[in-house]
């Protein structure tokens, strides 16, 4: 899962690098402005293909970086393999504190009945009706 913080916080490092601000870089990736207002606003989450423009047009923004926040080495010596950065052991521990408060699919119980159908439903009111083959 994405941390939207901390993708936040290295695309505004990104932007104040070059110099951009939301308008310039909307501009240099290829998409409307909207589209980063909305995304640094946290109105919408980063699509792939948004992370996809960033990577074409800023070399230092490769994916390990922009989704993880780890540097890419061209050729890592052992001993730095061994040690992670104290940011990545910080934003792994993020990560891990995101992923205990998602909600759990409760465990079923299991019994010997037939499925008759599965309904998926979704926050907007829309849901899915899924039948068994027969």
């Amino acid at each position: 899962m994405l941390n939207i913080d901390l993708f936040l916080k290295r695309l505004d490092e990104l932007m104040e690098n070059h110099q951009l601000n939301a308008a310039a870089f909307a501009e240099k990736i290829g998409v409307q402005r909207s589209s980063v207002s909305h995304i640094l606003s946290r109105r919408n989450k980063p699509s792939l293909d948004f992370i996809l423009k960033i990577q074409s047009q800023f070399e230092e923004a490769d994916f390990d970086w922009l989704l993880l926040g780890s540097q890419k080495k061209t050729s890592p010596t052992p001993s730095s393999l061994d040690r992670p950065s104290a940011n990545f052991i910080e934003e792994k521990a993020q990560y891990k504190k995101d992923w205990a408060s998602t909600p759990q699919i409760p465990e079923l119980e299991q019994n010997n009945s037939e499925i008759t159908q599965i309904i998926q439903t979704y926050k907007d009111g829309s849901f899915r009706v899924f039948l068994p083959k027969s």
